[in-house]
């Protein structure tokens, strides 16, 4: 707000708008970073990847679920910065590995946790763009006027941004004081303006249990479920 009356001085008048430096880019993979690939809301189907538009959950672990066959698909548009587009597919063996000579050993390794980025039986892909030209723009001012005769100031605090000329953001306050007596006694005004409408997002997602998608012997899946441990969905 303008009227804040010990306001901070790192960026002199000027505040930051959006409340962190880049809001756009998300993580594909833990630390991973793509263009585009931005935080929303949007729920995720495959787990330990977030696709543009989706919310940000990482688990720390390689995925492992055998049984459990998970599609997403996802466009990601915001109109005035960035756009993002991308898939993730749960149960493909990238490496070709022996899941199913190996699945007790695999269900069994002895870590609970790594850095997520390892995912051998996940494949994804994500692909997206930022622009960035004139993004947001702030005007931001303040003055004191001296009344002659009676030793007072008039002082008065504005602030203007639009983000994508006005299309996207439009915030914009003033204010100054109701009395000359006593100048912490102010008349606020603020106006914002938030178009969302014209953002496009689609987001496709499927979740099909109890597949065996690495033929896992029978045998195998059967003497687990008498133990109670058929669906171990990550590796530890």
């Amino acid at each position: 707000a303008p009227f804040l009356r010990e306001r901070p001085r790192g960026l002199g008048l000027l505040q930051m708008p959006t409340g962190m430096t880049d809001e756009r880019s998300g993580p594909f993979f833990p630390n991973l970073y793509m263009a585009g690939d931005k935080a929303g809301e949007k729920p995720i189907s495959v787990p330990d990847v977030h696709l543009p538009g989706q919310s940000t959950v990482f688990s720390g672990r390689s995925a492992f679920n055998p049984f459990t066959h998970a599609v997403a698909a996802t466009f990601n548009e915001d109109l005035v910065d960035s756009w993002g587009s991308g898939f993730a597919v749960n149960g493909v063996n990238n490496f070709n590995l022996g899941v199913n000579r190996h699945f007790d050993q695999y269900a069994d390794m002895p870590f609970a946790r790594n850095d997520g980025l390892y995912q051998p039986f996940l494949t994804a892909f994500t692909v997206g763009a930022e622009y960035d030209f004139k993004k947001i723009k702030e005007t931001s001012g303040h003055f004191d006027l001296p009344i002659p005769g009676i030793n007072e100031l008039f002082d008065f605090d504005g602030r203007f941004m639009v983000k994508g000329n006005g299309n996207g953001i439009l915030n914009s306050a003033m204010e100054f004081p109701l009395t000359l007596s006593d100048p912490n006694e102010r008349a606020p005004y603020t106006f914002k303006y938030l178009n969302f409408m014209a953002d496009r997002h689609m987001q496709y997602g499927h979740v099909v249990p109890n597949v065996n998608l690495f033929l896992v012997d029978k045998d195998k899946i059967v003497r687990r479920l008498k133990e109670n441990r058929l669906n171990p969905t990550m590796i530890g």
